[in-house]
């Protein structure tokens, strides 16, 4: 198991249309870096994994617990387990996030994508 990642040096995945991402665990805690292209909806959603993430570049619309939100980067946010909620990058460039789950989303280690991530720009 390595232990350190450079972002420079690690090759993205693509799992679906303008979504790009570079997963790293331990046993109980996952982190995905993602580059998101401009347009990108993330579909509505719940899951029973506690998440906090940073937008690290890029400007994100979220909509959780009824209310919209507009991030621009820097920005963090959390999202309690189970609270449906959406995104969708706004924006010219590719937004940049970086994801953390607790416990590990056994979802995102299959070949084939959660449907909600699969909605084309």
């Amino acid at each position: 198991m390595e232990l350190f990642q450079e972002l420079e040096n690690i090759t993205l995945e693509q799992i679906a249309p303008g979504i790009r991402r570079f997963i790293f665990t331990l046993n109980q805690v996952m982190s995905i870096y993602f580059e998101i292209d401009p347009g990108v909806m993330v579909g509505y959603h719940s899951h029973p994994q506690e998440q906090m993430g940073m937008l690290i570049k890029g400007k994100m619309k979220w909509r959780i617990q009824g209310k919209e939100t507009i991030l621009k980067a820097p920005a963090l946010y959390r999202i309690p387990s189970q609270e449906s909620h959406e995104a969708e990058i706004l924006g010219d460039e590719p937004a940049l996030v970086l994801d953390i789950f607790s416990p590990i989303r056994e979802d995102f280690l299959k070949k084939e994508p959660p449907g909600y991530l699969l909605r084309s720009p």
